[in-house]
């Protein structure tokens, strides 16, 4: 596998990780070893000891996101501590930063009374690739992401039992980081659901999922749901642009970003303190802590025009001017 003068380490480093990592993270190691037993391959590197020139050199051919790179030097990093655990003196690169330089695709209400009209007007391609109610449940999914900032996995796996039609809320059993949370609806949409599960003959089965699958006891994948969204951003004309390998657009995911920006205005336009808001909003998502929020006030100024006109307004006259006279020297 590897051809480099690290070949052997490399390939006993993978074995000891192996073991110990996921499926996913140990095809990562390989990968990203795989790249580097390359690089020293290409600068016929001769020496048992990685430099801090040749790890340099490397890492500067990385690319992608920020996270991606970070991953990928981390998992050097990994190599390098053991390459010194059994007597080398190879050199370990800082860990880089990283930041998020993903802005999330902000629909316009215009955008959003598209995306609901052409996915309550959903025509299936064939019937044999449809489940049962599919053409129900698409603009129930929908409704759900925008209006409760609900992940689409959370959403998925929504029994009849997690819907409590007199308290108005949705109890979201499986999440992220196994944080169980049960969340407020709107007395409109919950109304919507309600209608959905007596058309749908499952209101008297507390286990029967609210998006069932084609088989028994499964429920409809992400996988299936995201494909009927991009027929229906297809139908509406929205981001068709073509975008990098690792560039993100106009996607389910992007609901949840509408929904605290939505939920942000509306708090702010009720009078509440910004306290107010950091204090509800984590909760209502399922979030740790505030940076993990606070990653979803990110959006650009081009799309939401009164948000960053109110923030200007809001900004106004906090950075003094500083003059200082020119001299000619």
């Amino acid at each position: 596998m590897f051809n480099s003068a690290f070949a052997k380490e490399m390939a006993t480093f993978l074995e000891l990780r192996k073991s110990s990592v996921s499926l996913q993270t140990f095809a990562h190691d390989t990968a990203t070893l795989t790249k580097l037993d390359r690089h020293l391959v290409e600068h016929d590197y001769p020496q048992k000891d990685l430099s801090e020139e040749i790890l340099s050199t490397w890492i500067r051919t990385l690319s992608g996101k920020s996270k991606t790179v970070s991953e990928k030097v981390l998992t050097v990093r990994n190599f390098v501590r053991y390459l010194n655990g059994v007597g080398g003196h190879s050199f370990l690169p800082d860990a880089p930063k990283m930041k998020s330089d993903y802005i999330p695709y902000i629909y316009s209400d215009e955008e959003l009374l598209l995306l609901i009209h052409y996915a309550d007007n959903l025509e299936p391609k064939s019937h044999k690739a449809c489940c049962t109610h599919l053409l129900a449940m698409i603009p129930m999914v929908l409704r759900i992401l925008y209006g409760c900032g609900t992940r689409l996995g959370e959403t998925m796996a929504l029994r009849r039992k997690d819907i409590d039609f007199k308290a108005r809320t949705i109890f979201l059993r499986e999440t992220k980081n196994s944080k169980e949370r049960r969340i407020p609806v709107h007395d409109t949409l919950i109304r919507i659901i309600e209608r959905y599960c007596l058309a749908l003959g499952i209101m008297l089965s507390s286990e029967a999922y609210l998006f069932p699958g084609k088989k028994t006891g499964s429920h409809l994948t992400k996988r299936q749901v995201q494909h009927w969204f991009s027929e229906i951003l297809k139908l509406a004309d929205i981001d068709q642009r073509e975008k990098q390998a690792y560039e993100r657009g106009a996607c389910l995911h992007c609901f949840r970003h509408v929904f605290v920006l939505k939920s942000m205005q509306q708090l702010e336009a009720a009078g509440h303190p910004v306290e107010m808001n950091d204090l509800l909003l984590p909760t209502y998502l399922g979030h740790e802590c505030l940076l993990d929020t606070d990653k979803y006030m990110r959006f650009s100024g081009a799309q939401m025009p009164d948000s960053l006109e109110a923030f200007e307004t809001f900004s106004a006259g906090l950075i003094p001017s500083v003059e200082v006279p020119y001299e000619d020297e």
